[in-house]
């Protein structure tokens, strides 16, 4: 039995020198050997790091995960103002920390860590290895908004600082920093007055903002886009996203005859541009030329392989006004197949179809007479 206790003082003295959470002596119900067990304490590893944007400024207030090596999530913090995080606690093994930008035009992005602490002393040490983690832009995210032309570059001299004023302008823009990212493209502008990348950015910007998701038109906005993107048009008559934007922003304030003039121009600079062949069919239908609408609106469907609710919407309402009713129902039944299914669109889809009927109803009608002969 003081062989045991001695054993026991023995294990208690050697784990001292080892950081322990608690340390338990037992003795067995039928042999009375003593027994000790000691619960080591782990977790003394930690990976801490910072969040960056592709220009190397700290990005924060992102929301940052910590997996494991089965890639199960082990826990999530968000990132402060500065994009430091922190996960300590943790024990040895392979870990991946993932960058979540939620809202953002910045890509999903992660790095794996391996943890291995080494230490005389088992239980001691610890290994802390920090990670900066660079966002990557999404590819769309810099597109203008009445988007590109492929392969079409326009070639200007910019001076150094116009140009870092408007790269700083489309970060704020990423980021959702109206305010800051119109100053900067602004200050551009001011410092290289003809600098079309700016003029057509900040053009589509003004533009796209004066007509809300309900259609409501805000002249003020569409006056200034109008504005700067006939100017990028005088710089490069061959921008396409420029010529586009000035003709779609002529179609909203009632320019119809310019419109069609700009929105042709567009189609004419790039071929394969839908939505500018679904505009422009919108601009001749308004000035009443349905079979340039009408052939305007096919090409568009073409393009995007019949995929484009709002294509079939267009056609549905020419062929109404046409009274050509089953190929207007046949548009509204191919509406119904792509549309989108959001939340809120019940009822629309359900007013849709009630007009199907109606208008299968008129084709009914009109070629009963014909049938009776």
């Amino acid at each position: 039995m003081k062989k045991d206790v001695r054993l026991a003082f023995g294990l208690a003295i050697g784990l001292a020198a080892v950081p322990v959470q608690s340390l338990t002596v037992r003795a067995h119900p039928l042999t009375g050997q003593l027994s000790v067990a000691a619960s080591f304490v782990q977790g003394r590893n930690a990976i801490y790091g910072r969040i960056f944007g592709p220009s190397r400024q700290p990005v924060g207030d992102m929301y940052v995960e910590l997996l494991d090596e089965m890639g199960s999530t082990i826990t999530r913090q968000k990132a402060d103002a500065s994009g430091r995080f922190t996960f300590s606690g943790l024990s040895n093994g392979r870990f991946t920390v993932k960058v979540l930008p939620y809202g953002t035009d910045y890509l999903v992005q992660s790095q794996e860590v391996t943890l291995a602490n080494v230490s005389a002393v088992p239980g001691s040490g610890s290994d802390q290895q920090h990670v900066d983690i660079y966002l990557r832009v999404n590819e769309r995210a810099n597109a203008n908004p009445f988007g590109l032309a492929p392969g079409t570059v326009f070639a200007q001299e910019v001076p150094a600082p116009a140009r870092k004023l408007y790269a700083e302008g489309l970060s704020f823009l990423r980021d959702k920093k109206e305010k800051e990212a119109f100053a900067k493209l602004k200050q551009s502008l001011e410092l290289f007055p003809t600098y079309y990348d700016a003029l057509d950015r900040l053009g589509a910007e003004y533009a796209t903002r004066g007509v809300d998701a309900n259609g409501n038109l805000n002249s003020t906005y569409l006056q200034a886009g109008g504005a700067l993107l006939m100017k990028a048009v005088e710089v490069n008559p061959r921008g396409y996203s420029s010529v586009f934007g000035l003709g779609w922003t002529q179609f909203q304030l009632g320019m119809n005859t310019e419109a069609v003039d700009n929105l042709r121009r567009a189609t004419t600079l790039y071929a394969k541009g839908a939505d500018a062949h679904l505009w422009l069919g919108r601009a001749l239908k308004r000035m009443s030329k349905p079979d340039q609408a009408e052939a305007s609106f096919k090409r568009a469907n073409e393009l995007t392989e019949g995929k484009n609710a709002e294509v079939h919407k267009q056609l549905a309402g020419l062929y109404n006004e046409q009274k050509r009713y089953k190929e207007a129902a046949d548009e509204l039944d191919l509406f119904l197949k792509v549309l989108p299914k959001t939340k809120g669109t019940e009822a629309e889809v359900e007013r849709i179809r009630g007009l199907v009927k109606q208008l299968r109803d008129k084709a009914a009608a009109a070629t009963t007479p014909t049938a009776a002969k």
